[in-house]
């Protein structure tokens, strides 16, 4: 009786274990990505914020490795998604002079934001960055529309989403049904005071001052 005791602690103590497996594993791997994104992760913040220089091919190369590897130990993290895509967004913008270059980035771009809504599908960042994309490809259909209209809904009080909005709003306004005109108007003028004077200065770029900005 003695030994069947200790057989079944022992077969107990062996599922125990086999269920924390996958918990523990699972850690350890979010851990490990953590470690490998920190620097490209940082490299991407200084860019996107203007506080460095845009990179240089080959630190672009050895970031794009970094989120390469995170996303193999975290494929369903919608943050390396995001991030693939503006590594891909500033390669676009680096391409300006090379056109059919300049859209393989922005493909690339568009389709790791796609990625990313998949994943976190309530995120106006992402929707504003999927409508920003098709916005330069030139792609103008459904997925433009949802994604303008999702990342209104859901970032009408974000600033860095207004201001994707209104780039793609106001350069595109005769596009904008009377429902979108209102909505992106009524969000700027919902904004606080410094938030609506840039929003305002995008819209007299489009020389758009008859809207009352």
């Amino acid at each position: 009786m003695k030994g069947a005791s200790s057989v079944r602690r022992a077969a107990f103590i062996v599922a125990l274990l086999a269920g924390a497996l996958p918990t523990a594993y699972y850690g350890l791997t979010s851990a490990w990505s953590d470690l490998v994104l920190h620097k490209a992760r940082w490299n991407l913040t200084q860019w996107r914020e203007g506080t460095a220089p845009l990179p240089q091919a080959v630190e672009l190369g050895e970031t794009r490795n970094s989120l390469n590897r995170a996303l193999m130990l975290t494929p369903d993290n919608p943050m390396v998604h995001e991030d693939l895509g503006y590594l891909y967004g500033i390669r676009a913008m680096k391409a300006s002079g090379l056109p059919d270059l300049q859209k393989e980035m922005l493909s690339q771009t568009l389709a790791y934001f796609r990625s990313a809504a998949v994943l976190r599908p309530m995120s106006p960042h992402t929707w504003a960055n999927i409508a920003l994309a098709n916005h330069y490809l030139g792609t103008v259909g459904p997925e433009f529309w949802e994604a303008f209209d999702r990342s209104l809904n859901y970032g009408r009080n974000e600033f860095s989403v207004q201001q994707i909005l209104a780039e793609i709003g106001f350069s595109r306004w005769p596009e904008l049904n009377d429902v979108r005109q209102k909505a992106l108007l009524s969000m700027i003028f919902g904004a606080p005071e410094n938030a609506r004077k840039s929003l305002a200065a995008i819209a007299a770029r489009y020389h758009r001052s008859e809207l009352g900005l």
